[in-house]
C-alpha cells in the first residue's frame, strides 16, 4: 500500500510539473508490477543517469537544407515505477532553454507514449507512440510545425548502451518522405 501511495504522489508531482497538460497524468492509477509483461517496461533503463550530448539540428526544417547547428546539452534521466516511467531534463546552455521528456509504458498496448515540453513555451507536445525491437526504438505521431500538419518519427538506436543515439524526422507529405532534423549523440560524462 505504501508503494501505491508513493507511485500516486510521483504521478501527481509529474502532473503538477507539467501544468495543465499533466492533469490527466496525475489521475492515472499506477499499474502494479504483476500487470507488466516481458521486459518492455524496462526499455528506457539504459537512459538512467547523466549524459553529455552532442546535438545536430537543422537550422531550417522542411526546405531541403543541409545546414546543421551543432551544440551541447546535458541530460539527467531517471526511471520510475519499476521501469514504466522514464523522465529526463535536458539543459541546452548555449540555446537558453531546457526540455523535459516524459515516457510512459502501457503494458496493455505494449507500447510507449513519449511527451516533450520545453521552457520556451511550456506546452506539452503531442505524444509519439512505439516500442523497441532489437536495440532500435521507433516512435511515431502527428504534430504541427510552423502551422503545417506533420508526421513525426523518433528513432532510438542502442548499439552501445553507453553511447545511444536519438533522432527526430518530420514528414510534410503524410509519411511518403522524411527529413531528419535533429540528432542527439549521448555519452557518459568523463
Amino acid at each position: 500500500m505504501q508503494n501505491q501511495d508513493l507511485d500516486r504522489r510521483v504521478l501527481l508531482a509529474l502532473g503538477l510539473t507539467l501544468g495543465a497538460g499533466g492533469q490527466a497524468l496525475a489521475q492515472i492509477q499506477p499499474q502494479r508490477t504483476g500487470t507488466m509483461t516481458g521486459k518492455a517496461a524496462h526499455d528506457f533503463d539504459f537512459n538512467h543517469g547523466e549524459w553529455d550530448v552532442t546535438n545536430r539540428r537543422l537550422k531550417q526544417r522542411g526546405v531541403g537544407s543541409q545546414d546543421w547547428d551543432v551544440f551541447p546539452s546535458h541530460e539527467k534521466a531517471q526511471v520510475l515505477m519499476g521501469g514504466m516511467v522514464s523522465i529526463d531534463e535536458a539543459d541546452f546552455p548555449t540555446k537558453g532553454f531546457k526540455g523535459m521528456t516524459l515516457r510512459l509504458y502501457d503494458p496493455a498496448k505494449d507500447q510507449w507514449a513519449i511527451y516533450w515540453i520545453n521552457s520556451k513555451d511550456g506546452l506539452l507536445q503531442p505524444p509519439v507512440y512505439g516500442r523497441f525491437k532489437g536495440g532500435k526504438g521507433v516512435f511515431a505521431g502527428d504534430d504541427i510545425d510552423e502551422g503545417k500538419p506533420i508526421k513525426v518519427l523518433f528513432d532510438w538506436t542502442i548499439t552501445d548502451p553507453n553511447a545511444p543515439r536519438w533522432s527526430q524526422a518530420f514528414s510534410y507529405d503524410g509519411g511518403k518522405t522524411w527529413e531528419t532534423n535533429w540528432i542527439m549523440d549521448f555519452r557518459r560524462p568523463a
